[in-house]
C-alpha cells in the first residue's frame, strides 16, 4: 500500500478522505484567508488564528482543460469556489461529467488521489458538485 501524502503541507487535514482545509482569520479585520498566512491581506494584520473552513460551496467560475499537464490528462475541470466565508478556493473539479457544470451550483469538498509518485500517492482537496449539482 502506498503512502499518502498532501500535494502541499498545511493546505488541509484529511483522513480516508475527509477533512478540512485549513486557513486563518485575522483577529483584527475579521478577514479569512486561505492559504494560512503571516499577515493579513486585508490590514496587514500579524495576529491571525488557524481556522478550518466550510466543506461545502457554490461554483463561482469554471473552465474545462483541454491541454495536458504533468499530472492530468485532458478533459479535466478547474474552477473557483465560493465559500460561505466569503473567499474563494481554486480547485480542481469532479464528477462534472455526470453532473454538468453551471455557475452557481453547490459543491462539496472531497480529499482523493491527484497522482503517484514513486511508492507515494500524493492527495489533495477536490469539490465535487453536491447531491443532483443543483443550486439551493
Amino acid at each position: 500500500m502506498k503512502a499518502r501524502v498532501p500535494f502541499r503541507e498545511g493546505l488541509f487535514k484529511e483522513s480516508d478522505g475527509k477533512g478540512v482545509l485549513l486557513g486563518a482569520k485575522c483577529k483584527h479585520c475579521g478577514q479569512i484567508i486561505f492559504p494560512k498566512a503571516e499577515v493579513c491581506l486585508n490590514c496587514l494584520g500579524q495576529d491571525l488564528e488557524p481556522t478550518e473552513l466550510s466543506q461545502n460551496g457554490k461554483l463561482y467560475s469554471y473552465t474545462i482543460v483541454h491541454m495536458p499537464s504533468e499530472h492530468f490528462t485532458p478533459p479535466y475541470a478547474i474552477g473557483w469556489i465560493e465559500l460561505p466565508e466569503g473567499i474563494r478556493i481554486f480547485s480542481q473539479i469532479r464528477g462534472w461529467q455526470e453532473y454538468p457544470l453551471k455557475t452557481g451550483m453547490n459543491m462539496s469538498l472531497t480529499f482523493e488521489r491527484l497522482w503517484d509518485e514513486e511508492d507515494k500517492e500524493v492527495t489533495g482537496y477536490i469539490f465535487r458538485p453536491s447531491g443532483n449539482g443543483e443550486g439551493v
